[in-house]
């Protein structure tokens, strides 16, 4: 039986060339290699250019987000803008997804980059919650605002509804108290 395996072997291998067939010189195959190769370092080159200017144009927009943020709300929004930031961080270091593989080999399941999908997984997860409680905080501060701003026009209409004597009695009162109160932090800063 073996020497009919010997047979088969030896009458395969013999209808395979033992050469390659190609129509370029040696020379020209080293001249493509090189070629290709500087393509790919091109190639190569130019991603990490585009990689370098997708993470400046985030990085400027989280901050000019975070800087409105904190501009506009104050203090309250200072969380919002710290999750701002992270969720904006998680948009730029989505490269562990690519990272990611689940290869079957020797009939087992290989996954390559668990690590950092985990880290992703747990880093948009701790976003998303600060986001939530941040977003709770600045939603309250908008009604506290509308409301103190319903509160002033409603004040500012009983005031125009009072009469003219009325309203420049209330300016001559509230301007006595503005003079009085200058001249308090006047007086207190020359003693010292």
């Amino acid at each position: 039986m073996s020497q009919f395996d010997k047979e088969d072997n030896s009458t395969t291998n013999d209808n395979y060339p033992l050469e390659t067939d190609t129509a370029f010189t040696p020379d020209e195959i080293e001249s493509i290699k090189a070629y290709k190769e500087k393509l790919t370092n091109k190639l190569n080159k130019n991603r990490s250019i585009l990689k370098g200017l997708e993470v400046s144009f985030w990085g400027i927009t989280s901050y000019s987000l975070a800087r409105f943020l904190v501009l506009t709300s104050g203090t309250q929004g200072i969380g919002l803008a710290i999750a701002a930031c992270f969720l904006i961080n998680q948009i730029t270091n989505r490269d562990c997804l690519d990272a990611f593989n689940v290869n079957r080999r020797d009939g087992q399941f290989e996954v390559d980059g668990m690590g950092k999908l985990v880290k992703f997984g747990f880093s948009t997860l701790v976003s998303a919650f600060v986001i939530w409680s941040a977003l709770g905080n600045f939603i309250q501060v908008v009604e506290t605002s509308k409301s103190t701003y319903n509160r002033l026009q409603d004040t500012v209409t009983e005031f125009n509804r009072l009469p003219s004597d009325k309203q420049n009695a209330i300016f001559i009162i509230g301007g006595l108290l503005g003079l009085a109160g200058i001249y308090t932090l006047i007086d207190g800063a020359r003693r010292r």
